[in-house]
């Protein structure tokens, strides 16, 4: 990853649309900046951690988003260009922070750059965060490519403090994880100076509830608003493109203008073309005027009807003829494009097709026969995962009851519930029913969110589920970002619920960002080790206990004596992702091998689901390429044909 700090201005360069925003923060002279992994928005903060060795800029890996947005809030207050990263479903865990702070505004500007997921590539849902920017009332701005997304990061720091509010950057994840050319601006140095006032231009300015009090905050907040709808109106990434003699129009917010200015170059229709950066709020004069000049106009956008919804209530408030056409609002139909998947240009250009009375075809993208094998992603080779959730599944099997639920959440852990070798799974109306996991791939019965698994559990118990043992399971990451508060609600009424902590001391999902477990920060820095257990404890958790992930008769047994115990019981499972261990203590290939000759063809290692495992006829063969000697294997085996053969 390049150090965006010491991009030469002026020059060229290909970067990631995350990168271009973390360099557009440090052209503006961000002091602080703050996240959580979350994918597509995780780069922000890596290539900011690269930066603060050259630049004067302070970063941190939080626990959560609330706690990462109240950071750099902090910071903004006492008058620090601040930053926030995070992705959509993050910006949730933020939501209650994120939708006060407007009320009392902040000093140094406050970017918040929240990465969207259309088409959910890395995520459980396509949220469209616009919606939040509106709820929270503050400016939003959405980048149409790499370059933009540099500029309108930079812009968004002397908006924030021009307003005196947060100011969003909405990207998606083709701005966000796709490269694109930018060229780097010079550096500012912020000129503000760090102080507090906490009567700053208003009464008990940053305490919504002192005097005159919230609603005189909230009034105050509309006032700013208006000053917000005077620069869009000005601003430079909203741009009319007239055609002579149209009727048409097209308004494109984001990476939807790229795809429609290529369909609309390629179709040669005399059609009025507006770009539109900054979807809330719009800038409705010009939009006023766009409209008068159009009889039927086509919103293009990734997500939801946002700019459509709010476009035909200007248009309706105003007396304007002009019809709105594109995607429908929520709940409702009738759209000119679906308000689920992800735009491309072939998506694009049926819509425009539609829109201008052509004749078109739907895009269709079959996959090639016997070339591309449908498949989803799988847990590595050796991960500690398969050896937690065998240990899981030997132990619910035994002691679990009738049909016993396990709920899970997010992490690398959530492929325990992708179901990929349950082939097709039956469908009934029995009120319960046990359907026994064939792999560690089909444990998990739930998953919903971060830290939703321990809450449910507690649900079915305080419902008196009466059919088997009540089970959750998280990761380390995840137990520090959103299950302690929930773990503390089962402690506190005694719910005989199981809870597995999967330790594998880091953020391994999003890419090896560091844990509270780790040790050591972003660039390889020591740092604290923060042990669940005690915290557990600490907690009123009488019955913790502690096994290695990859000793599974220990991880078993202790499974087994939690769930036999009559109240909330945890265990810590706790061993290094293999991958960050194999990287550092043992580079080669693996040395894990099956004997032929003794292997029964029982295919009991083949269903432990690790990818380096597979069979070769009716013998198991092992993938020394991908093997990271893990002995999960070696475990399983009942002929005792799996060994490791020393170098």
């Amino acid at each position: 990853m390049p150090d965006v700090a010491l991009l030469e201005p002026g020059k060229k360069v290909l970067l990631l649309g995350n990168e271009a925003i973390a360099r557009g923060a440090v052209e503006a002279g961000v002091q602080v900046a703050t996240g959580y992994p979350g994918t597509p928005a995780s780069e922000i903060i890596e290539a900011l951690y690269v930066a603060s060795r050259s630049a004067a800029l302070r970063v941190q890996w939080s626990v959560n988003e609330k706690v990462a947005l109240e950071v750099a809030a902090g910071a903004s207050i006492v008058g620090a260009r601040s930053l926030t990263a995070m992705k959509s479903a993050g910006l949730n865990v933020a939501m209650d922070t994120f939708v006060t702070l407007p009320y009392g505004g902040v000093r140094g500007g406050l970017l918040v750059a929240v990465a969207d997921d259309p088409g959910a590539h890395y995520s459980s849902t396509e949220q469209d965060t616009r919606w939040l920017a509106l709820a929270a009332e503050v400016p939003c701005l959405e980048p149409c490519d790499q370059e933009e997304a540099r500029a309108m990061s930079r812009v968004a720091f002397d908006l924030s403090e021009e307003l005196e509010l947060p100011v969003m950057l909405r990207s998606v994840t083709r701005i966000s994880h796709c490269s694109g050319d930018v060229t780097p601006q010079p550096i500012s140095t912020p000129a503000g100076r760090l102080g507090f006032n906490k009567h700053y231009r208003l009464p008990f300015r940053y305490n919504v509830y002192g005097a005159p009090g919230a609603v005189h905050k909230h009034r105050w907040l509309h006032g700013r608003l208006e000053v917000a709808r005077r620069w869009v109106e000005e601003c430079p990434f909203n741009e009319v493109r007239w055609a002579p003699g149209a009727s048409l129009g097209v308004v494109a917010a984001g990476v939807a203008f790229a795809y429609a200015r290529e369909v609309l170059e390629e179709l040669e229709e005399p059609v009025h073309f507006f770009k539109l950066g900054v979807p809330y709020p719009l800038p409705e004069r010009q939009l006023e005027e766009f409209a008068r000049r159009c009889q039927r106009v086509l919103v293009l956008e990734e997500g939801d009807g946002f700019v459509r919804v709010q476009l035909e209530a200007l248009l309706a408030r105003q007396g304007i003829s002009c019809s709105v056409e594109g995607k429908p609002a929520p709940g409702c139909g009738g759209g000119i494009a679906e308000p689920w998947g992800e735009l491309d240009p072939d998506l694009v250009r049926a819509a425009v097709e539609r829109f201008l009375g052509r004749e078109c075809d739907e895009p269709e993208r079959p996959l090639p026969s016997g070339v591309i094998i449908p498949r989803s992603s799988t847990l590595c080779a050796g991960c500690s995962h398969l050896g937690a959730y065998w240990s899981l599944r030997e132990a619910v099997a035994k002691v679990g009851g009738t049909v016993p639920i396990i709920n899970g959440d997010i992490g690398c852990y959530e492929q325990g519930g992708y179901g990929l070798f349950a082939g097709d799974p039956p469908v009934s109306e029995d009120i319960s029913a046990r359907h026994r996991p064939k792999s560690p791939y089909d444990v998990l019965d739930t998953m919903h969110v971060m830290g939703s698994g321990v809450g449910l559990a507690q649900g079915q118990w305080l419902a008196g589920y009466p059919d088997g043992k009540l089970v959750a399971v998280c990761g380390d990451s995840t137990f520090f970002h959103a299950v302690l508060p929930s773990l503390a609600n089962a402690a506190l009424y005694g719910a005989d619920v199981t809870v597995v902590v999967l330790d594998n001391r880091w953020t391994a999902m999003t890419g090896h960002q560091p844990s509270p477990t780790t040790g050591r920060d972003q660039l390889g820095e020591r740092m604290p080790v923060v042990d669940p257990v005690p915290v557990i404890r600490a907690l009123g958790v009488d019955k913790v206990l502690e096994a290695d992930a990859y000793d599974l008769q220990a991880a078993e047994t202790a499974i087994r004596e939690a769930l036999e115990h009559p109240g909330p019981a945890v265990v810590v499972l706790r061993s290094e992702c293999r991958l960050q261990y194999v990287r550092r203590e043992r580079p080669g290939p693996g040395r894990t091998a099956v004997d032929p000759a003794e292997c029964t063809g029982c295919r009991r290692c083949v269903s432990l689901g690790c990818p380096a495992v597979g069979m070769q006829g009716r013998k198991a063969v092992i993938d020394s390429g991908a093997c990271n000697d893990c002995g999960l294997c070696v475990q399983v085996c009942p002929a005792g044909a799996i060994r490791e053969v020393k170098a």
